[in-house]
């Protein structure tokens, strides 16, 4: 899943860290109750390699909470040691995202659950090439919907660049706001309404 992750999804902060930091973040999704790890796996010669990943959370405040709590440390650890090995990344860090990180380590701002209703991330989703188009990425983002439904989230958002855009709106999701990120991407986030049944178009 690491491996893809970052051969697909190269851009931001996290990709950046490594296999062995992505792998981490990953494990936090697959040992939380809130979490959601999703694969899909391709029978080789050797036995079955992932060939396609889903990773969010069917309630992301919630979530939010379990990495600030258990998980907090052991991303650190895993980050910090990627950064010392990476002068270049780290360099960037430092540069553009230290000052908000540290401030939300030192203060870690817990969010509440009073609204009564649980907002799902569909955090990051990765099909390898020769599978795209293929209906990979639709069963994985289908199935990540029917757990939300399941667990009684109302909302699923995603945050994509332009490359992915387009899935998104094939599939059915609706687009809300624009914004650039730090690096010039343009970012989309989308939607989907599971109190209709899944469709917010």
């Amino acid at each position: 899943m690491a491996r893809l992750h970052i051969d697909q999804l190269p851009v931001g902060l996290f990709p950046s860290l490594g296999a062995r930091f992505v792998a981490r973040w990953h494990q936090a999704h697959i040992d939380s109750d809130h979490g959601v790890a999703l694969v899909c796996d391709e029978p080789t010669d050797d036995g079955e390699q992932v060939a396609g990943f889903l990773v969010g959370a069917v309630d992301r405040g919630a979530f939010r909470v379990e990495l600030l709590t258990r998980h907090r440390r052991a991303l650190l650890m895993y980050g910090a040691g990627a950064l010392l090995v990476r002068p270049r990344v780290l360099a960037r860090f430092l540069r553009t995202r230290s000052t908000a990180y540290l401030r939300r380590l030192r203060r870690p701002r817990i969010p509440g659950t009073t609204s009564g209703t649980a907002v799902a991330d569909l955090t990051a989703i990765a099909v390898a090439p020769r599978l795209h188009r293929g209906g990979a990425g639709r069963a994985l983002t289908a199935e990540f919907l029917r757990i939300c439904a399941a667990s009684g989230a109302t909302h699923v958002e995603v945050v994509a660049d332009s490359a992915a855009s387009g899935f998104y709106e094939r599939t059915g999701w609706r687009c809300g706001r624009t914004a650039t990120a730090r690096d010039g991407r343009s970012l989309r986030w989308f939607s989907v309404d599971l109190r209709d049944g899944g469709q917010d178009r």
